[in-house]
């Protein structure tokens, strides 16, 4: 018994120093944020289960969770009834349709603390939610650079939260997570992050950005990502040099045969720094780069550019040409 308590103790003082960690992430200061991931990386697989529980709730699912804790509010605890109005405090503004739709079938009490909680939200909404997009995005960073399985999903639930154009830094964070975290996916699963990615990209301006979601796109691996990926880099109106640059280490990543003949045809692009690029991911590749200089006319690269797509078409076969 008692090693059985003292193990009961210590998974409590894990649970509680997890838990006033996850709270000191709620702040604006960087520094702070980065001295609190460090140490719950230190804590491990034991702190992922509260770092979830805490991500959860930055996918709001107000219906569900508001029908739940509006249970609570009509419980004859005291105690249990202020923690789920705090509780619903702590949904924002998403969930006020639901929290006002709620008032009129409960009990007295428990419709002055719907009320409350409504008021309450509209207060502080504006400083209290981007203290909690602070905190989940930093999550992100720690899940994914752990590699624990069990994020995958909730971190596929985030980017389903809300519309594409909607929390997009958050997104941005979680799609990165989504790719380090991208063999303990399914090939479902990675599909579908590879879909969120992209509409993701839709509403993203930055090159930075942008370049940041290629990378996770070479991750995933997913193909519905090649199409995009290829058509931006034969895009001879995108001048951004390390974005198409960014497109090739994707495509090169995915391995499928059109984003390759893609890197190909990118050894004739106006820009030598694209060409040499291109010419490295080749090179790495086929494991010959075929006297190709990036810095010759492609008249005098036309030896060097056949050889590659014989390689091509060899290694991929009839998908070479489709």
């Amino acid at each position: 018994m008692i090693p059985t308590l003292a193990l009961l103790s210590s998974l409590f003082l894990l649970q509680a120093n997890a838990d006033k960690l996850l709270e000191r992430l709620r702040t604006e200061d960087a520094v702070e944020r980065r001295r609190v991931q460090a140490e719950l990386t230190r804590l491990g697989a034991e702190a992922v289960p509260a770092m979830l529980r805490t991500l959860e709730s930055a996918s709001p699912r107000p219906e569900e969770e508001v029908t739940r804790l509006v249970k609570r509010l009509e419980s004859p605890r005291w105690k249990e009834r202020s923690e789920a109005t705090e509780a619903l405090v702590r949904l924002g503004r998403a969930a006020i349709p639901v929290l006002e739709a709620k008032i009129a079938g409960v009990d007295p009490e428990a419709a002055w603390r719907l009320k409350a909680a409504v008021a309450e939200i509209r207060e502080k909404a504006g400083q209290d939610e981007q203290l909690e997009e602070y905190r989940a995005a930093s999550l992100c960073d720690v899940l994914g650079q752990a590699g624990d399985g069990r994020a995958v999903a909730p971190l596929l639930r985030l980017l389903d939260a809300d519309a594409p154009e909607k929390r997009v830094p958050l997104k941005l964070r979680a799609s990165q997570a989504l790719g380090l975290l991208r063999a303990s996916m399914s090939a479902g699963q990675a599909e579908e992050a590879a879909d969120r990615v992209l509409q993701l990209l839709e509403r993203i301006a930055p090159p930075l950005d942008k370049a940041m979601l290629f990378q996770t796109l070479g991750r995933l691996g997913a193909p519905s990502a090649v199409r995009p990926l290829a058509a931006l880099l034969s895009d001879r109106s995108e001048k951004n040099v390390h974005l198409k640059r960014s497109a090739m280490a994707a495509l090169a990543a995915i391995g499928q045969a059109r984003g390759v003949r893609a890197i190909v045809d990118a050894l004739t692009a106006d820009d030598v720094y694209v060409r040499q690029g291109a010419a490295a991911l080749l090179q790495e590749l086929a494991g010959d780069l075929f006297a190709y200089d990036p810095r010759a006319t492609n008249e005098e690269n036309q030896p060097a550019i056949e050889k590659f797509k014989s390689w091509g078409a060899s290694k991929y076969g009839k998908d070479w040409n489709n």
